[in-house]
């Protein structure tokens, strides 16, 4: 057993210092060819000009291919991560719980279209899947910073609602 555990750590351990003394390491000059003519008889070759250095980071002007995107520095306030909306808690208007968000739907535009919600059934058991617009959701942040997801709707009306069904390209058929 505990050779087993030394084992288990000692090789990640291994790849990992050959791994860095790999990257470590600077490239070997290749062989230059050996002349098979003596040295005078071989033409003189002229060294080209070396190609003009890559732009850096610093540059005043950066490329167009660089400058091609939108980025954000950081989170604000009023944004939501979707790793933390999915498995939230959602209320209804009576602050009961009616369910918990197990996914979301992005359309063809990238935007959220659906919130999967989870609702009925005892600990993930008997659970129905009911999609919801997204813009039906309420996101609110309590003064200490909690996420709370509510929707205008009653559980019976999302118990009431069809179920969802994930889209299965292997269950779409093209009839002949």
């Amino acid at each position: 057993m505990k050779s087993k555990l030394l084992s288990a750590i000692a090789m990640p351990a291994a790849l990992a210092v050959g791994t860095a003394t790999a990257f470590a390491q600077s490239p070997s000059p290749s062989p230059s060819p050996a002349p098979s003519a003596p040295e005078e008889q071989m033409p003189s070759v002229t060294p080209s000009p070396s190609p003009a250095p890559s732009p850096s980071v610093t540059d005043a002007a950066p490329s167009a291919e660089q400058s091609a995107g939108t980025f954000s520095a950081s989170q604000s306030a009023d944004e939501w991560r979707s790793t933390k909306l999915v498995g939230l808690a959602v209320y209804n208007q009576a602050n009961e719980r009616i369910g918990d968000i197990n996914d979301l739907i992005l359309g063809p535009d990238g935007k959220i279209s659906n919130a999967v919600i989870g609702v009925g059934g005892f600990l993930g058991l008997g659970e129905k899947l009911v999609a919801v617009a997204f813009d039906d959701l309420q996101l609110n942040r309590d003064a200490d910073g909690t996420m709370r997801v509510t929707i205008n709707s009653s559980k019976e009306a999302l118990d009431s609602a069809p179920d969802f069904k994930y889209y299965d390209p292997k269950a779409t058929t093209t009839s002949q």
